[in-house]
């Protein structure tokens, strides 16, 4: 934890007493003493703490507080004093953080101290959370229904807790946005946020990548480099598509989450790293550990405590929500956007949603770009709607047979995808597939090579 910093203003009438309380200070480990400038406080970098120690002249006292003594200066304030002003500064003493009458006492002084910085934080804490939440915290996560409304109150409960986190969910569910609420409305808000795409790591980079390494730590490693558990130090190192992790990996990372300590490569000097790990996985992590494919111990290691995530079609409901949202977001004017008919709300509703609340982003922003009208109607929403008994004709069973295949075809080329890191060319080899009509395949399915 970083030394909190106190500044100290006295009065050569004062010296005597503004020393020992140094004094005192200098005793302990946790306090970095600041000394007063030329130019006002409100210019230097503001100080966890400010002890004013008064003289005994009354005029002098006032000079001596200025501004600080008032309800929106926010540092805490520690008056040290003469019992005999107690009577005569009244209304500057007011909106003192607490008081403290000579002789000074160290256990006193300390304990005044800790009350102080204590409630400091804790104010400074519910701020950031108050202001985070309505940009990158619970506000993001749209939607009342109520297997989502028990997700929130869930992410709510858990963000304090420093217990790894696994949370699971369809492709697109929002995953990293649930991992982004839980670090903002927790105590690490104010420090890093990392998110790592693990499929994204080569396998043979994966040790470096997350601890760092040495200069000279491996042929071609001509200079030293932070790894991501030190980039993350004091915040939240969050871990996606942890599936991708190839068993030695996984073993590299259990035994940090085991004791949080860590070697960069190439170095034997142990490190102690303060970072909450939260992970993400979008199968079954439970189905790969029986077939052998991860680790039961590092899985119940990031499973402590869990959050699953419901896909969008269990939701029908949160559509309109999401549908308001992404149009306001995505609109080039605001106040001019579109609006959705009653029975493009109906299709989107009957949409099964594969690829969950991206792909309802991705709808929105199409029909944005492409629809003329003001109100989007469901004719002009580019999305294959189930047939209805009642509608289906001598084709339905064509059309149905062409759905089944274009979502196989979609799955074999993200796996296929996946299984090579985005190695389009290898890819394309195992598939017995020409490079080219396999790019083709990624770009019909707007496929990311990573």
């Amino acid at each position: 934890m970083s030394q909190r910093r106190i500044l100290i203003i006295d009065d050569p009438a004062t010296r005597t007493i503004s020393t020992q309380v140094r004094a005192i200070l200098r005793q302990g480990s946790g306090y970095q003493l600041e000394e007063p400038v030329s130019k006002p406080v409100d210019e230097e970098p503001e100080p966890d703490l400010i002890i004013v120690v008064l003289p005994p002249s009354k005029e002098r006292a006032q000079q001596l507080l200025g501004g600080l003594a008032r309800p929106d200066f926010l540092t805490p304030l520690l008056i040290v004093m003469d019992p005999d002003l107690l009577g005569r500064l009244p209304a500057l003493l007011h909106t003192a953080g607490d008081l403290l009458v000579t002789p000074v006492r160290k256990v006193e002084l300390l304990a005044r101290i800790e009350r102080l910085l204590s409630h400091a934080r804790t104010r400074a804490r519910a701020s950031v959370k108050k202001s985070i939440t309505d940009t990158a915290g619970l506000s993001e996560l749209i939607g009342e229904a109520p297997a989502f409304t028990a997700v929130k109150l869930k992410i709510h409960q858990i963000a304090e807790s420093d217990l790894p986190v696994l949370i699971t969910g369809e492709t697109g569910t929002g995953k990293e946005l649930c991992a982004r609420a839980l670090h903002y409305l927790s105590r690490r808000a104010a420090k890093p946020f990392l998110p790592v795409n693990c499929a994204a790591i080569p396998l043979d980079l994966f040790e470096s990548e997350l601890f760092g390494r040495e200069k000279g730590a491996f042929t071609g490693a001509s200079s030293s480099q932070r790894g991501l558990v030190a980039e993350a130090e004091g915040g939240t190192l969050f871990l996606d598509e942890i599936e991708t992790l190839s068993l030695s990996a996984q073993a590299k990372l259990l035994r940090f989450l085991e004791d949080h300590t860590y070697h960069a490569l190439g170095s034997a000097r142990p490190r102690l790293s303060d970072v909450r790990i939260l992970a993400a996985t979008n199968v079954v992590l439970l189905k790969k550990v029986q077939a052998g494919g991860f680790r039961e111990d590092l899985y119940y290691r990031l499973a402590v405590l869990t959050l699953t995530l419901p896909p969008l079609r269990e939701r029908p409901g949160d559509i309109p929500l999401l549908v308001a949202a992404f149009l306001a977001r995505h609109a080039s004017r605001p106040g001019e956007g579109k609006q959705f008919s009653a029975s493009a709300l109906a299709a989107l509703a009957r949409y099964g949603w594969p690829g969950n609340i991206r792909e309802l982003e991705n709808v929105i922003q199409e029909v944005i770009v492409l629809t003329q009208a003001r109100i989007v109607e469901a004719a002009d929403l580019r999305i294959r709607l189930p047939t209805s008994p009642g509608e289906a004709g001598s084709g339905s069973m064509k059309q149905a047979k062409a759905r089944v295949l274009e979502e196989f075809e979609k799955s074999y080329v993200t796996e296929m995808l996946r299984t090579h890191r985005g190695n389009v060319t290898q890819a394309a080899h195992e598939a017995k597939k020409e490079r080219r009509s396999f790019g083709r395949l990624v770009k019909k399915h707007h496929l990311r090579k990573r």
